[in-house]
């Protein structure tokens, strides 16, 4: 069965919407998460008819849903493969991916007094969104907090947004910054995301998440988009005209380049017309 999305029921656990590839799954079944090899018993699994229609037992073919008493989501992946584990398959059905995250910062609450509120409102979030990832962190002059990985400038800002408007947290975001892959000279291979703890002087070579970018503007504006990307260390790919009036720009930069001001200005320089989207090419 494949997991095709979830969702968080505050009696039963976690829901988890799948389709029966092949067999049959039934109440009293134990499954296995396939990614995690998380073992449970299936409490119960129907289809969905607006309500929840308890069948009692899914086919190949079917779509439908499976509660057994999930507690954390990020046990929960969408696009694994459930398998019975008394009969389990030897692999997962393709195209599953872990979800890494690209854009890191750290998290703090405005009073240090109200820590455990931003704890408690962190592990809530994390019920609702399994790719959110973060460890505790402490800083000298902002006291106790959180790093966090995000999937992108969009993810940070949602995470941001959620935190202030769901759970009433003042909270501060440092700057974002980009995970490094580091070679030192002893052969060893690191990741880095937080400055503190560059390796000065035992580093063979370092490396950087690189992006392919896509900007599409008005002709009017490309010689100053075109200055901004080399600017940025940008090196063009493409340039195709979509009609008269407007380019598509292809650009490969760092990640890091595009964390600060660089939507803004693209914005500003074009007056808003221009559109960016980006992708991690490695």
């Amino acid at each position: 069965a494949l997991i095709f999305d979830c969702h968080y029921d505050a009696y039963r656990g976690v829901v988890v919407h799948v389709r029966v590839m092949e067999g049959r799954i039934k109440t009293g079944d134990v499954i296995r998460m396939m990614s995690t090899n998380a073992e449970y018993k299936v409490d119960s699994c129907g289809v969905f008819k607006i309500q929840y229609e308890e069948t009692g037992i899914l086919e190949a073919g079917d779509v439908g849903y499976i509660i057994s008493g999930v507690k954390t989501v990020s046990d929960v992946n969408v696009g694994d493969t459930i398998t019975v584990a008394s009969n389990a398959v030897d692999k997962p059905l393709p195209g599953f991916k872990e979800v890494k995250p690209v854009v890191y910062s750290s998290i703090y609450p405005m009073d240090s007094n109200e820590y455990e509120e931003l704890k408690s409102s962190m592990e809530k979030l994390k019920l609702n969104d399994a790719s959110l990832i973060y460890e505790k962190d402490n800083s000298l002059a902002l006291g106790n907090g959180f790093r966090c990985g995000f999937l992108g400038l969009l993810h940070l800002e949602i995470i941001q947004e959620r935190l202030e408007r769901d759970f009433d947290q003042a909270v501060i975001f440092t700057a974002p910054s980009v995970r490094y892959k580091v070679h030192l000279t002893s052969g060893e291979e690191i990741f880095i995301d937080n400055p503190a703890e560059y390796p000065t002087g035992r580093i063979k070579d370092a490396e950087e998440p690189y992006i392919k970018a896509s900007i599409i503007t008005p002709s009017e504006f490309l010689g100053s988009i075109m200055s901004l990307c080399n600017e940025k260390r940008g090196i063009q790919t493409n340039m195709t005209y979509l009609d008269t009036k407007r380019v598509e720009l292809t650009y490969e930069m760092p990640l890091a380049e595009v964390l600060f001001d660089f939507y803004d200005r693209l914005k500003s320089y074009s007056r808003g017309y221009a559109s960016f989207d980006y992708e991690l090419i490695g």
